[in-house]
């Protein structure tokens, strides 16, 4: 919609320059430095504003480029960014996995170094046990 309100207005623009350089056709005299020449007033102010026209598109063209080189440098910056962040991520990620599989084969070396102290604990108190029904006089009249 932007775009079609420039070319409307633009159009305007064009349709009062040639109505305001038909109405002025006398002739004119025009100084080119060395040179002084006579030109009809229409060719006049068409030629300057085809002149003003071009200087507008010349330095908005230049912007423009300009603006586009700035854009191009900027993604490839994000893209780097985004690659290097990717692969901090990946170093951070396998590292945590690293630290947790530690701690996890940490835990289970100790929860089986105290289930076997647990289970020879046990062992040594049914020994024990074994022992003292074994030393015990058996009473046949209780």
């Amino acid at each position: 919609m932007k775009k079609q309100w420039k070319v409307f207005l633009g159009f305007i623009l064009v349709l009062l320059i040639v109505i305001f350089a038909l109405s002025n056709s006398q002739e004119v005299p025009v100084n080119f430095l060395i040179k002084k020449i006579y030109l009809s007033l229409v060719l006049v102010i068409i030629g300057s504003a085809l002149i003003g026209a071009l200087v507008v598109f010349l330095t908005s063209g230049a912007t423009l480029l300009q603006q586009r080189k700035e854009i191009k440098q900027l993604k490839e910056t994000i893209q780097g960014y985004e690659t290097n962040n990717e692969q901090k991520l990946a170093e951070e990620k396998a590292a945590f996995q690293r630290e947790q599989e530690n701690e996890i084969a940490m835990l289970k070396a100790n929860y089986e170094s105290l289930l076997k102290d647990k289970d020879q604990a046990l062992a040594a108190k049914e020994n024990s046990q074994a022992d003292k029904k074994d030393s015990q006089p058996i009473d046949y009249y209780d």
